[in-house]
């Protein structure tokens, strides 16, 4: 694995998730989580580089996709299985509303798709 490649392709998607998630949670549907604490945009970014290397590695280690089709395919498939499973965990400490429930797991697999997209298509020109 080359370090730069990696590293690039880290910071491409922790930048496009970051901007994502910004853009679906704090513009377009901003009621899913209302914030009833401050928010700490530091802690934010930081789970957007943990989820940036998770896919980063899994498309370096696992795969060999450097497409941005299939790229976004692979985000799409494995994103949709994080939404799902991430949703019925912090449904089962608050009342389950199923608009609010297909709606972010809709943002998740849509996110995590072109995040990902970005990630395979960062390491072909990187590699």
């Amino acid at each position: 694995m080359k370090t730069k490649s990696f590293t690039l392709s880290v910071l491409a998607g922790t930048i496009i998730y970051y901007l994502l998630g910004g853009l679906f949670y704090g513009l377009l549907f901003p009621d899913i989580y209302p914030s009833e604490e401050q928010i700490t945009p530091s802690f934010i970014f930081l789970g957007c580089v943990c989820y940036a290397i998770f896919y980063t590695y899994i498309l370096v280690k696992l795969t060999s996709i450097r497409s941005l089709k299939s790229g976004f395919t692979i985000g799409l498939i494995l994103g949709l299985i994080n939404s799902v499973c991430m949703n019925f965990f912090m449904y089962s400490s608050r009342s389950f509303e199923i608009d609010l429930f297909v709606t972010d797991i809709l943002i998740g697999t849509i996110s995590t798709g072109i995040m990902t997209a970005i990630i395979a298509i960062t390491l072909s020109k990187t590699e």
